[in-house]
């Protein structure tokens, strides 16, 4: 009874010891995993894009991220969104509309909501 007694202590032991490092590891790579997703590394062809256009550094910075902001050019958004799926002119706006919930407004040929 004994013996059987002082093997569970020493598992006991063997895994206080052990468990800091298991969850440490846990841890760090669940961190990682959330931290890697929130990183968005540009594509080769938004970063050549930025590079050969005369750009807003903000607006650069947009496109990198593949996002639309005020100020962009009709251009702007069409490399980054694509073509929309249908223009409507509408009193002194233009209105890009992509899938059933996204709209683009331009005025002057400049996004000025979205």
């Amino acid at each position: 009874m004994q013996r059987h007694h002082d093997s569970g202590k020493s598992l006991a032991s063997i895994l206080l010891l052990v468990s800091p490092f298991l969850l440490t590891g846990c841890v760090a790579a669940g961190a990682g995993a959330v931290a890697g997703d929130a990183v968005v590394s540009p594509s080769e062809e938004a970063i050549q894009y930025v590079r050969t256009h005369d750009l807003k550094p903000y607006v650069g910075r947009a496109i990198e991220r593949g996002d639309i902001v005020r100020g962009m050019s009709k251009e702007d958004v069409q490399f980054v969104k694509g073509d929309p799926r249908s223009i409507r002119e509408r009193e002194e706006r233009t209105v890009w509309v992509y899938g059933t919930t996204t709209r683009i407004y331009f005025k002057n040929g400049e996004v000025v909501n979205h």
